[in-house]
């Protein structure tokens, strides 16, 4: 059975050296500017620090299952106008 390629939805190739935050499952965050990125969303960052501490971490390489928000660095959070018609009645 032939598939397709899958195809990113995220054109991270814009996002290359700047600063982006990162979301990991479990809650930790991090930022740092973005250098690298592959198949499997897998993302290398440098001058990475870790939020809210600003502990310093350096380089690092994120792996892309663990990931769940990126997010371009001075973006404001908004709130869900929709969230109370997402609420089971």
């Amino acid at each position: 059975m032939n598939q397709l390629p899958k195809e990113s939805i995220i054109k991270l190739q814009e996002h290359i050296n700047k600063e982006v935050v990162i979301q990991f499952q479990g809650g930790r965050q991090v930022k740092g500017n973005l250098l690298s990125f592959d198949n499997q969303l897998n993302l290398v960052l440098d001058e990475v620090r870790e939020l809210p501490s600003q502990r310093i971490l350096g380089l690092v390489i994120c792996r892309g299952a663990l990931i769940n928000s990126f997010a371009i660095d001075g973006m404001v959070e908004i709130e869900n106008p929709y969230q109370n018609d997402l609420q089971y009645q």
